[in-house]
């Protein structure tokens, strides 16, 4: 049987008398046990002590943490926290994981270990990491927080670049093709937090699904109930699609979310919309194909960019309306997804990339082939 702490029963019985005359809620800060001792408890070892994370698994759960719940001296939901560090850092600069659990077995989930990681520095997918983890336990704000010992695994990460998802459905004119590489959907940025967004036109009563895996239905996601996705099984298909027109669609992959709402705002259509940049000198440009199911999806599945440097989308061939970006991560990384949401141009490897482009709202998707 636990103990009895008495002096903090004691404490918590004098704070909730005062506070019947005092509207902030009392902060319990001395944490202790019936002998003066601090409360603390255990995070088990994992099952594991070296991982190697892998992008196409990014929803999957790597390990599962289990721990013996802090002896407050009274009963008590306790919700914990992971939080992540560099080896030997004491957690200075740290990194809370975005899952949280009330219960004593808690997740990992491959992106949002990966995602911590690589925002601590520990991004390159040829290196194996030493990363320290412990648990923050924490009742209430009213209760001091408390944390756990520390473990420590070897983590490889991966580059970090966002899971791809696609589409497969009637909402599109592919016949429920479920190997066509264009309807991947867009994303603002390369972090792969399995959130995802969508602006076109939709014919009415189509239907849809999401999957991960072209050409397979072994990772899908869909209708669970209004607003809500699943996974499991063979879940059904998203519709309600009753008249047909432009919708945003958006989707939170990691907590199985989804809306669907009438898109309202303008509509601007353009003739052609092409690449152009040092690889062509600035002078030629490279087309890209307006989508036959929506007039302001455009897409070049094989675009030749010969050499490094960099460049923009313009329209009609010329310049009185053309897209660059100012996404720092696509900067930085050389990103897959992105916004072009300003003027500025951006860099690009040489290769040959799938490029998709939604002009309403400026996303893009540019992956080398």
């Amino acid at each position: 049987m636990k103990k009895f702490n008495i002096l903090l029963f004691s404490v918590v019985g004098l704070l909730a008398f005062s506070a019947c005359t005092d509207n902030q809620d009392p902060v319990i800060n001395s944490l202790k046990d019936s002998d003066n001792n601090a409360i603390s408890f255990v995070l088990n070892a994992p099952s594991n002590s070296s991982y190697t994370l892998i992008a196409d698994n990014a929803n999957s759960i790597i390990d599962i943490f289990t721990c013996e719940q802090p002896n407050y001296g009274f009963s008590a939901a306790v919700t914990y926290t992971v939080q992540v560090c560099k080896g030997n850092n004491e957690f200075v600069d740290l990194k809370e994981l975005a899952t949280k659990v009330s219960g004593e077995r808690i997740p990992i989930k491959t992106f949002e270990l990966n995602d911590a990681m690589n925002a601590l520095g520990m991004a390159n997918s040829t290196q194996a990491y030493d990363v320290d983890f412990r648990l923050k336990a924490l009742i209430n704000d009213s209760v001091q927080s408390l944390y756990s010992n520390t473990v420590s695994m070897t983590v490889t990460p991966y580059s970090g670049a966002r899971t791809k998802v696609y589409f497969v459905g009637s909402i599109f004119n592919n016949g429920w093709n479920n190997n066509d590489l264009t309807m991947r959907l867009f994303a603002d940025d390369d972090l792969n937090d399995m959130l995802y967004t969508y602006t076109g036109y939709v014919p009415a009563n189509s239907e849809f699904k999401l999957i991960q895996n072209p050409g397979s239905y072994d990772v899908q996601w869909g209708y669970a109930s209004d607003g809500v996705l699943t996974g499991t099984g063979n879940p059904g298909n998203i519709g309600g699609f009753t008249t047909s027109g432009y919708y945003t669609m958006n989707f939170d992959l990691d907590k199985n979310t989804y809306s669907v709402v009438a898109y309202t705002g303008a509509l601007t259509e353009y003739n052609q919309i092409s690449l152009i940049g040092d690889f062509n000198s600035w002078g030629a440009d490279l087309d890209l194909t307006q989508a036959t199911y929506d007039k302001h999806i455009w897409i070049n599945s094989s675009a030749v960019i010969p050499s490094d440097g960099k460049l923009k989308l313009r329209v009609n061939h010329d310049w009185a309306t053309s897209f660059g970006g100012s996404n720092s991560l696509w900067e930085a990384k050389q990103g897959e997804f992105a916004k072009f949401d300003g003027g500025d141009n951006v860099k690009v490897k040489a290769g040959t990339y799938f490029v998709k482009f939604n002009d309403i709202t400026k996303h893009i998707i540019m992956i080398a082939q």
